[in-house]
């Protein structure tokens, strides 16, 4: 599967087919789009374009969008195979959404139908703090 942004500077291929999508309800992601960010989890994907700039959006993650179109590419973390790609670059996208991450920071004005995993923000750093300690002592 392929897509761009807007205006084509940035091309992304996913390594491997996939049909579900991801929302993160975090403050940073509302932040960054407005509302809730929807993303496929495909490590060792290609993103590629001489418009693409990365921005350090915390001190464990980055986030990558087109420096000419504005469009939003990829969030991943520092250290990690982790990569999600923004749903809206993807050409002719199947998908369903599989879970909703920050649930409970989401805002009361807007919920979806999807009958999705929801994961608090609570439950999302038990399963990342390790991980990331892990990495920065080069454990993982």
């Amino acid at each position: 599967m392929t897509g761009r942004c807007l205006c084509g500077g940035v091309t992304v291929r996913l390594s491997m087919p996939t049909d579900e999508v991801g929302v993160c309800h975090c403050r940073l992601c509302r932040r960054w789009g407005g509302g809730p960010w929807m993303a496929v989890q495909v490590p060792g994907s290609e993103i590629t374009g001489e418009t693409l700039v990365v921005y350090r959006s915390s001190s464990f993650a980055e986030r990558g969008f087109c420096g000419r179109c504005g469009s939003h590419v990829f969030h991943r973390p520092r250290q990690g195979p982790e990569l999600a790609i923004s749903t809206g670059l993807l050409e002719n996208p199947d998908f369903r959404i599989a879970r909703e991450i920050f649930d409970d920071a989401r805002p009361p004005f807007y919920r979806f139908e999807a009958d999705s995993v929801k994961r608090s923000g609570l439950s999302m750093a038990l399963e990342w703090l390790p991980k990331l300690i892990g990495r920065r002592l080069g454990l993982r």
